[in-house]
């Protein structure tokens, strides 16, 4: 019995990466296939490609509603946009005692602060007023730079060194302004969480994306590693348009950051969504995009942020001094000129083909 296949491009508006995979239907129902769904959550969409054998409906619907309730629970820990979650009502707790939360939430937090410790403090949940006083955050855009005096305002009440999580599960702010926003890395936590649930319902061959962030797990139908596309950070260009990269990756996970979809301009001069958290102003380097190599998602995207706010050479030593982590920079020399920067282990995964 033949097959018919649907080829799906999809392009991955957050991260600037694009899935090439496919969606069978119509197949011998005991025969591995590609089969899947998508879905919206955090904000976001979310895909999922598995490789198996499909027993029908059911099954989709089942696995979807698993899947589903997981990170709705995620966003009612983790969203700023939810009046109720855990996160909104740590955010207006103006307190310095402790502030019970969920086991997921602190353990999200806490590798948060180990990568703002092992980063020199470039990655920081706690930025996200200086974000939206960019007018990069949630309270809406703006195409003017702020002024002086109200960055140093809000410098007064950021910075992750006021921030602890305790044994028990409990965050305390050591200033009792002090919010946090787990975007830069909320994402690759749902990613690892949905591989979780797929590999406990016994599938090991999967593709897992939330907004651009990725876990690809075994071997897509060709029996060979998932092949993704990373763009090149062209400013204007769409998602899918140009290449500058087309990697294979197997049991790992990838996420990308870039200042080419987020940023504003002002008399000529472009700023950047990438805000340095010790000074409150976006980053000044060339540096355009990094795409991160990791065993887990959460880790990736933390990393990916961090590494975009270092720049190139800090960037690259971060990235080298991680276990099983490797990277991918790409520095803009001009509008339509650009270099690319590897650790000594990323080449692995360039699809030459």
């Amino acid at each position: 019995m033949m097959c018919l296949v649907n080829k799906i491009r999809t392009a991955i508006f957050k991260s600037s990466l694009v899935l090439l995979f496919f969606i069978f239907s119509g197949c011998n129902l005991f025969a591995p296939q590609e089969w899947g769904w998508q879905g919206s959550t955090m904000g976001t969409t979310y895909r999922i490609s598995i490789y198996s054998v499909f027993d029908g409906e059911t099954q989709a619907e089942q696995l979807k509603a698993s899947v589903d309730s997981a990170l709705t629970e995620l966003n009612r820990q983790m969203s700023t946009y939810d009046p109720q979650s855990e996160i909104s009502r740590f955010n207006g707790y103006h307190k310095t005692e402790p502030f019970p939360v969920s086991e997921d939430f602190a353990n999200v937090v806490r590798l948060a602060l180990m990568i703002y410790k092992d980063s020199g403090g470039a990655f920081d949940i706690t930025v996200g007023p200086l974000v939206d006083l960019w007018g990069f955050g949630s309270k809406g855009r703006r195409f003017e730079k702020p002024s002086p005096e109200s960055i140093l305002r809000v410098l007064q009440y950021t910075g992750s060194r006021h921030l602890k999580v305790t044994r028990e599960n409990q965050l305390i702010k050591a200033e009792p302004q002090l919010q946090i926003d787990l975007s830069a890395i909320a994402k690759g936590f749902g990613v690892d969480v949905v591989a979780g649930i797929l590999r406990k319902k016994g599938f090991s061959n999967f593709l897992v994306e939330i907004g651009g962030e990725v876990f690809a797990a075994g071997t897509n139908k060709d029996n060979k590693p998932w092949r993704i596309g990373i763009d090149r950070p062209e400013m204007g260009k769409m998602p899918g348009e140009d290449f500058a990269e087309i990697l294979q990756i197997s049991d790992k996970a990838m996420a990308t950051s870039g200042d080419y979809r987020n940023y504003f301009e002002v008399d000529g001069k472009y700023y950047s969504h990438s805000i340095i958290p010790r000074t409150g102003y976006p980053v000044k380097h060339k540096l355009a995009s990094v795409t991160i190599i990791a065993p887990n998602c959460m880790l990736a995207d933390g990393l990916a942020t961090a590494i975009m706010v270092l720049g190139v050479e800090k960037g690259l030593h971060l990235a080298e001094t991680k276990t099983d982590v490797e990277a991918l920079l790409i520095e803009r020399l001009s509008k339509h000129e650009f270099r690319e920067y590897f650790t000594s282990g990323f080449k692995k995964y360039l699809d030459v083909n």
